[in-house]
């Protein structure tokens, strides 16, 4: 045969087209697409807390005597409030602000388990959902329908299984994934914040799970010795204490410590340092024990024992990382060029809600103030988490470039941060305030 003649090779098989749209969202185990999905996803449900608050703060602000609604759906609003503030709001945002930011910082191709991590997404979207729905149809603590009383400690026990997930990708993406010379001495303080507070979060969160699953057989098996659809929510409000309400704000802290250096133009001062105080703040925030003062007959007072030993030391030790680091926080900010912008501020209003919700802690173990159990612990839940979530919101504009490619509109952002400062001040100082008084929480 001639040698130029044409020899026809089988054709090779032409590459698929990549999915698009909806298809390549819900299908991705790309990290920052999984952070801006749990981050987008997030906002939506601390709206949905935060109409649930402003509905709470009406009925109690109710001085003639009518109710805007009956008792027992006052108390279903409240729990529905502090339940998606928590768990479907200020956690999974700080937990997707870590999906997206750590691999960066860490220098690591992709987040560890990264189907792990986007079926964790998926799970508690949709366990949210039903969490959401179970209030819904009577359900939720202190509902009326036993099978939607069920749905809820169900969804809330799937919410927990998937954070956990998602947060055991994160912290092993810190632990292993780090690139070649990169110590933990020299991780970026919002990474080891999160391989601290996503270690106590992982000593936490299963324990929580581990009782609303007792709780949910207890409820469609057993007795009812746990309280029955009423004894539900001292299942879950331990979380809402001290100490175990300071570890939700310890990536916070981070956020903070990676942000201040950027904006004054200056190192860190005392690298090392400002780690071993977040580590304390980790530490001190370990409070599974504290489910033991969740009484069942209702009543929220720690246990006797509690208020003698490590409560006490806990509420006072707990202030002394957050000043310390305020204090780093300020040198680096004095010695350096500060440069203004919006997650410098973000961060520092942050800080200051942070600090006057510990602060508002060590007061409460002070048995003469007597304040154990009244509105003055809702006071500092709500500082605390919105410092959290402040913080969080000053992580997203700060990180923005890296998560979305573009910068966010910085007046809206500094004026939606400036509107969470001040609706934190203005829901939790008259609570406290009526705590001073005496006044009783709702549970």
């Amino acid at each position: 045969a001639p040698r130029d003649a044409a020899v026809e090779a089988p054709a090779a098989p032409s590459p698929s087209a990549p999915p698009t749209g909806l298809a390549a969202v819900v299908g991705s185990g790309d990290p920052r697409t999984v952070g801006k999905l749990f981050v987008g996803t997030s906002l939506l449900f601390l709206l949905a807390s935060g109409v649930a608050g402003a509905l709470v703060g009406f009925e109690q602000a109710d001085a003639s005597g009518s109710e805007i609604f009956g008792a027992d759906t006052a108390l279903r609003v409240f729990t529905l409030h502090s339940t998606a503030a928590l768990f479907l709001g200020v956690l999974p945002l700080l937990v997707g602000l870590a999906t997206a930011v750590v691999p960066l910082q860490v220098g690591a191709a992709t987040i560890a388990f990264p189907r792990a991590s986007a079926a964790a997404y998926w799970t508690w979207l949709v366990s949210g959902g039903l969490v959401l729905a179970s209030y819904a149809i009577d359900g939720g603590p202190f509902g009326t329908e036993p099978d939607a009383v069920g749905l809820y400690v169900a969804g809330l026990v799937a919410v927990s299984i998937a954070l956990t997930v998602a947060i055991v990708s994160v912290v092993t993406t810190v632990l292993t994934l780090r690139a070649p010379g990169m110590s933990l001495r020299r991780t970026p303080l919002f990474s080891w914040s999160l391989l601290v507070g996503g270690t106590v979060w992982l000593l936490t969160l299963p324990v929580l799970a581990g009782v609303l699953l007792i709780t949910y057989l207890d409820l469609r098996y057993g007795q009812q010795f746990l309280g029955g659809a009423g004894g539900v929510y001292n299942r879950v409000t331990w979380l809402f204490w001290q100490p175990t309400l300071y570890v939700f704000a310890v990536p916070a802290l981070g956020v903070i410590a990676d942000v201040v250096p950027v904006f004054a133009r200056r190192r860190h001062q005392r690298h090392a340092a400002a780690m071993v105080l977040i580590g304390l703040a980790g530490a001190l925030g370990f409070g599974a024990w504290a489910q033991l003062g969740a009484s069942v007959d209702g009543s929220n007072s720690p246990t006797p024992w509690l208020f003698e030993g490590p409560w006490i030391v806990v509420g006072f030790l707990a202030i002394v990382p957050v000043l310390g680091l305020l204090g780093l926080w300020t040198g680096t900010l004095a010695k350096g060029k500060v440069r203004l912008g919006t997650p410098l501020i973000l961060a520092q209003l942050a800080g200051l809600l942070i600090l006057a919700g510990i602060a508002a802690g060590g007061a409460t173990v002070i048995e003469d103030l007597d304040l154990d159990n009244t509105t003055w612990m809702t006071a500092q839940a709500l500082l605390v988490l919105g410092g959290a979530l402040l913080a969080g919101l000053a992580g997203v504009a700060f990180w923005a470039p890296k998560i979305y490619g573009k910068l966010l509109p910085d007046g809206l952002t500094r004026l939606g941060g400036t509107l969470v400062f001040l609706g934190a001040l203005v829901a939790a100082v008259p609570q406290a305030v009526a705590g001073t008084l005496g006044q009783l929480r709702f549970v």
